[in-house]
C-alpha cells in the first residue's frame, strides 16, 4: 500500500552569543525580570509576545515574539520586545500607537504596539526584500539566534518562501500569518489506498511512499487558524531519497480544516486536519 518515513525537520537552531550592542541595555533589561530583585542578563527565553498593528501595511493585528511588518515600497520591519542580532533600541511600546525611526529608513508609523506582560522596550530593524514583495505581516516564535543573517535568511524564508505563497484568498482571509511550535496532525486519503496518518510540527516536512511508484511525497503544514484548525499544506514530491533537498517538485497548495478537507487540484489527494495541538515551549 504504501510506506511511512516519518517526519524531516527542517529547522534548526544553534546557541545564541550576544550581538555586541550595548547602548541601552542596562536602561531596559530590568523590564525583561520576571522576579523582584531578580537579575536579567540577555537571555533569550524572556523574550515577550509582542502585538502589533499597522494598517498601511495592510495588518490588523499579529502577535508574535518576533513581528515582521511588510511594505513593498519600504521593506521587512522586523520588531521585537528585546535585543537581537542587527536589532536597534525604538522606544517603549506602551500598547499606543508608535513612530519607528532607523537610519536611512524614515519614519514608519505603528498604530499599535503593546505586550501583554505591559510596557516592553521595542527593537527593530529593516531588512530589503529579494524575490517577492507585498503587503501583510507574519510573526514567529523562534527565539534563539546567533547570527544576524541566520534570522534574516530565516525571517526572507517565511515570508518569500511561505506567506507569500500561501494561497491569495487566504491571505486576504487572514493577512496576519504565525509560525510557531504547535503540533499538526493530518490524515491522507487517496482512492485505491488505505488512508494513513502524518503527524509534525508546522513547518516540518512529512514524507511517505507508495508502493505503486518509487516517488517519495512531501508534506509541509502550516497553521493559517489554530481555533478552527484551519491548516495550509505545501505538497511536493521527489524521485531522489528522503532526505534530497535538491530536486523537488512542488505539486500544490491545500488548504485543509477539520470540517472542510482539501482536495489537491489536479492529483487524487485528499487531506484531512486530525488537529492541531498547542505550541510548546519554543527554541
Amino acid at each position: 500500500m504504501f510506506s511511512h518515513f516519518g517526519v524531516l525537520d527542517v529547522l534548526s537552531s544553534t546557541t545564541p552569543r550576544p550581538s555586541g550592542r550595548k547602548p541601552h541595555w542596562a536602561r531596559h533589561l530590568a523590564t525583561l525580570a520576571t522576579k523582584a530583585g531578580e537579575k536579567c542578563g540577555l537571555d533569550d527565553s524572556l523574550r515577550p509576545e509582542i502585538v502589533v498593528a499597522d494598517f498601511a501595511a495592510g495588518c490588523p493585528s499579529v502577535e508574535g515574539v518576533f513581528v515582521a511588518l511588510l511594505n513593498p515600497e519600504r521593506g521587512m520591519l522586523l520588531l521585537s520586545g528585546a535585543p537581537f542580532p542587527g536589532a536597534r533600541f525604538i522606544g517603549d511600546a506602551r500598547g499606543g500607537a508608535i513612530d519607528v525611526t532607523l537610519p536611512g529608513t524614515g519614519t514608519w508609523k505603528l498604530d499599535r504596539a503593546g505586550s501583554s506582560r505591559g510596557q516592553v522596550p521595542l527593537w527593530g530593524a529593516i531588512y530589503p526584500f529579494l524575490a517577492t514583495s507585498g503587503r501583510g505581516c507574519v510573526a514567529f516564535d523562534k527565539q534563539h539566534w546567533s547570527a544576524e543573517g541566520d534570522l534574516v535568511t530565516y525571517l526572507r524564508w517565511l515570508v518569500e518562501g511561505v506567506y507569500f505563497k500561501l494561497p491569495p484568498e487566504e491571505r486576504l482571509r487572514r493577512p496576519d500569518f504565525r509560525m510557531s511550535n504547535r503540533q499538526v496532525m493530518l490524515r491522507i486519503e487517496r482512492p485505491g489506498y488505505g488512508a494513513f496518518r502524518l503527524s509534525g510540527k508546522e513547518g516540518s516536512t512529512l514524507a511517505c511512499r507508495y508502493t505503486d511508484s518509487g516517488r517519495v511525497y512531501l508534506f509541509m503544514p502550516f497553521v493559517l487558524d489554530e481555533p478552527n484548525g484551519r491548516v495550509a499544506v505545501k505538497v511536493a514530491s521527489t524521485d531522489g531519497s528522503y532526505f534530497d533537498t535538491t530536486a523537488k517538485q512542488t505539486i500544490g497548495w491545500v488548504v485543509s480544516s477539520p470540517e472542510e478537507p482539501g482536495a489537491l487540484a489536479g492529483t487524487s489527494f485528499t487531506v484531512f486536519v486530525e488537529g492541531v495541538d498547542g505550541a510548546d515551549e519554543t527554541d
